[in-house]
């Protein structure tokens, strides 16, 4: 099968532009392992004051507008995205998202396979609060920068429950990972506000701006970016909803590895796959059948989806695929033998289970 495109699109914040992104982009070109990824840097109108009575500084709204035309247009070739944002560019796609998610689109987003929001202002931003209130009143985009905005939090809400804890591909959902990062001396937005309430959050050294300044193949932002890209197999191909995995087990047959979201989907479905504790116990059950001599040593991840993705690409890594992807169902099988997502997981794995 051939490779499929993953391009990585690049979202600027507040009074900035696609510059930011270019020592990034300078010290990817020399990577080996990422020469076949294609970065595409998002613009949008943004400054502190407009002067020209004729132009405007446009809100949310209207930049989320522009970033679905660019996705639709600028992005169309590419099988896989993911989209990496810094500061503000984080709250404009989460805009978006929710706005897709209202007009019964959200499967068009599908083909996006993880949202990276770099030192994103998600309860916002109070530094110099008083002054910036008293100077750019007028500014759009400012006002959705301060605390407590209401239109941020309804923002957050819908795609929290929409993508970041959706359990399959409808109307308005859309199964989503999000990977959110504080600077860990950043006083611009503060780590409690880019943290948020979002489940898969850590810290990257640097402040709010040199957490982007990527100057060496060592910078900590480059080296998470580059793990987090690598994470989207080339080859990987879109997930189908759970209906068709249940009629995928003839295209399945041994001898041909299953997708790996192809498992994921199916996995999903499983009573209690949400549960932590209850993926632990199938991590134990899969290490006693594969024996020690086999090994299966995967990182935790409390997002669920994220947790899969590391279990299930394992398996297919694995020195025995077979073997692992066997391990793995008969785990679930063990304990949840009835359920309707382990009877589609057996599917989606063909006759190895």
């Amino acid at each position: 099968m051939e490779d499929e495109k993953l391009g990585v699109v690049l979202v600027h914040g507040f009074k900035s532009g696609p510059s930011t992104w270019e020592p990034f982009r300078l010290l990817a070109s020399g990577d080996k392992e990422l020469e076949a990824v294609t970065f595409l840097p998002f613009a949008y109108s943004t400054s502190i004051w407009e002067l020209n009575p004729l132009r405007m500084i446009p809100g949310f709204d209207t930049v989320a507008d522009s970033f679905k035309e660019f996705l639709d247009t600028e992005c169309r070739d590419f099988d896989h995205l993911i989209v990496v944002t810094h500061s503000q560019g984080g709250l404009i796609v989460q805009r978006f998202l929710s706005r897709i998610a209202m007009e019964g689109r959200a499967a068009d987003v599908s083909r996006i396979r993880r949202v990276v929001m770099l030192a994103c202002p998600n309860n916002g931003a109070e530094v110099m609060l008083p002054l910036r209130r008293r100077i750019i009143r007028s500014n759009p985009q400012e006002a959705e920068l301060r605390p407590l905005n209401e239109q941020v939090a309804d923002t957050q809400r819908i795609v929290l429950r929409d993508f970041v804890y959706a359990r399959a591909v409808t109307a308005c959902t859309c199964p989503l990972p999000f990977s959110v990062f504080a600077g860990e001396s950043d006083k611009v937005v503060p780590p409690a506000s880019a943290r948020g309430v979002f489940p898969d959050a850590a810290a990257l050294p640097g402040d709010h701006f040199s957490i982007v300044h990527i100057n060496s193949y060592t910078h900590r932002t480059y080296t998470t970016l580059r793990r987090l890209i690598l994470s989207v197999p080339a080859t990987q191909r879109l997930s189908p909803p759970a209906s068709a995995i249940a009629n995928r087990s003839e295209d399945n047959a041994r001898g041909a590895l299953p997708e790996l979201f192809t498992v994921i989907g199916a996995a999903e479905n499983v009573a209690d796959m949400d549960d932590p504790e209850f993926r632990r116990s199938v991590l134990r059950l899969m290490r006693a059948k594969l024996a020690p001599a086999h090994g299966f040593t995967v990182a935790y991840k409390s997002n669920m989806r994220d947790h899969l993705v590391e279990i299930v690409q394992h398996c297919l890594d694995h020195r025995d695929p077979d073997m692992a992807l066997r391990a793995f169902t008969d785990g679930v099988s063990d304990l949840r033998p009835d359920d309707r997502g382990t009877a589609l997981l057996r599917a989606a794995i063909g006759g190895r289970g």
